[in-house]
This record gives structure tokens, sequence and C-alpha cells, in this order.
């Protein structure tokens, strides 16, 4: 009876060895494909942003461009409908 348990543990030691193994291989691979997905994307900004510097330069409106600012006084319907309540 000892003797299966040593077997089973001695097995159980080799097949455990061979699947942190194998998972060390999968994590390295992952690991290496994020930081080249990581790389692509720091050279497509850059790319992006000189895009985009070079289209200000020439005088056209940049592609994203942010809404524009309203005054804090301005009164909108948000507002009409708020005092009407």
């Amino acid at each position: 009876m000892n003797n299966d348990f040593a077997e089973f543990a001695q097995g159980f030691r080799e097949r455990t060895a061979k699947r942190l193994l194998e998972f060390e291989k999968t994590l390295a691979k992952a690991q290496d494909e994020l930081e080249k997905s990581a790389d692509k994307a720091v050279e497509q900004a850059r790319r992006e942003k000189g895009q985009v510097g070079r289209r200000q330069a020439a005088g056209q409106r940049p592609r994203y461009s942010a809404a524009p600012a309203r005054s804090r006084n301005a009164s909108g319907q948000v507002q009409s409908v708020l005092r009407r309540g």
C-alpha cells in the first residue's frame, strides 16, 4: 500500500511539473503577443499623431474635434423646463 502511494505521488509530481512547464510556455507566448500588440498600438498612435499634425499644418480640420464650449450663463431648453416645473 505504501508503495502504491509513492508511485502515485511520483506520477503526480511528474504530471504537475509537465503541466507547469506547459503553462509557463503558454504564459510566455501570451506575454510576447501582448508586448507586440502594445508596440504596434504605440507605433500606430505615433503615426496618427503625425497625420493630425500634418492636417492642421495644411489648414484642414482634425478628424476628431471636441464639442464647442458653452458659456456658463447660457440658458437652454433644460433650464427653461426646470423653471416651468
